[in-house]
């Protein structure tokens, strides 16, 4: 790869240019591993986070230093700022001055004019000591970590590439992508799919005036399929009202006596006439979540 040779050129004194080291700090649940040099390419899992790497060393290439930042924001680069966060350095902290609208989606959190040491939580001790490095030498980083903030993702992989505002490198900027190395909601339905329990998974919306109504469905299992009727590849419902609605409506079960609730779970019956049988549902909160199973 002629670009990953490039960077071997560019580097060739630095022994941890193929290692990789752990951030042995585990801060609130989290680590972060971190690589350098040509070493990203062997670990780094995303094709999209390579080529992020790849257009940084193209932008370097010509001149032998760091790219400007006005190269990286040109013409290729704007395609992916949706996809990206952009940190300015002050002083050995650093404000994001952007975040794309698909990394909002992502983290579900904005992170726009803030300093990353204001960030609740711990986890901006370790990575402002792997920004501030980056800075100071000028190298791309690649990360992988496990966080809490994301009500979606349990890991991460991440590209830091390190961009300067002119020749004299006055203002240092870090041009960040992250992609999840895997998903909460794939995790969940792997274990879904294997239970011999219908189960329903919702995500309750945020807002006072919402209620468990409005709660979204996420994931229903094989066995929850079966039982409600609904085929496999499509899932017909969206909210908790919808699932009501299928269950009174489409499945005709009639509800049997009055709601119980107990330990913080709530338990209802139906009768299900075509197939002669009871089922007894039972609506367990957790966190921001809500699993309904239905048990026959």
């Amino acid at each position: 790869m002629a670009n990953t040779e490039l960077y071997r050129r560019q580097n060739p004194d630095s022994p941890a240019m193929h290692s990789s080291r752990l951030d042995l700090t585990r801060l609130g649940g989290s680590e972060i591993q971190v690589w350098e040099g040509t070493g990203v390419f062997s670990v780094c899992r995303s094709l999209f986070l390579r080529s992020r790497l790849e257009n940084w060393i193209k932008a370097s290439r010509s001149a032998g230093k760091p790219p400007l930042l006005k190269e990286l924001y040109g013409f290729e680069e704007e395609t992916h700022l949706d996809d990206s966060m952009l940190l300015l350095q002050q002083g050995d902290d650093f404000i994001y001055v952007h975040q794309g609208t698909n990394s909002v989606q992502e983290y579900g959190k904005v992170f726009r004019g803030v300093l990353l040491s204001s960030i609740p939580g711990t986890m901006s001790v370790s990575f402002r000591r792997h920004y501030n490095a980056a800075a100071a030498d000028m190298r791309p980083r690649y990360m992988q970590f496990r966080t809490d903030f994301s009500s979606r993702h349990v890991r991460w992989e991440r590209i830091v590439l390190p961009l300067v505002s002119d020749e004299r490198q006055t203002t240092k900027f870090l041009l960040i992508y992250s992609v999840p190395l895997d998903d909460k909601l794939e995790i969940l339905q792997a274990a879904f799919d294997r239970s011999a329990v219908g189960m329903v998974a919702a995500a309750k919306t945020i807002g006072e005036e919402k209620t468990l109504e409005d709660a979204a469905i996420l994931l229903a299992n094989n066995r929850a399929r079966t039982m409600l009727g609904m085929e496999d590849d499509i899932l017909p419902v969206s909210t908790v009202r919808d699932l009501r609605a299928w269950v009174q409506n489409v499945r005709k079960w009639e509800q049997i006596g009055e709601p119980k609730t107990t330990l913080g779970k709530t338990i209802l019956g139906f009768r299900d006439k075509e197939k002669a049988k009871n089922i007894t549902v039972v609506i367990e909160p957790i966190e921001h979540f809500v699993i309904f199973h239905l048990l026959d």
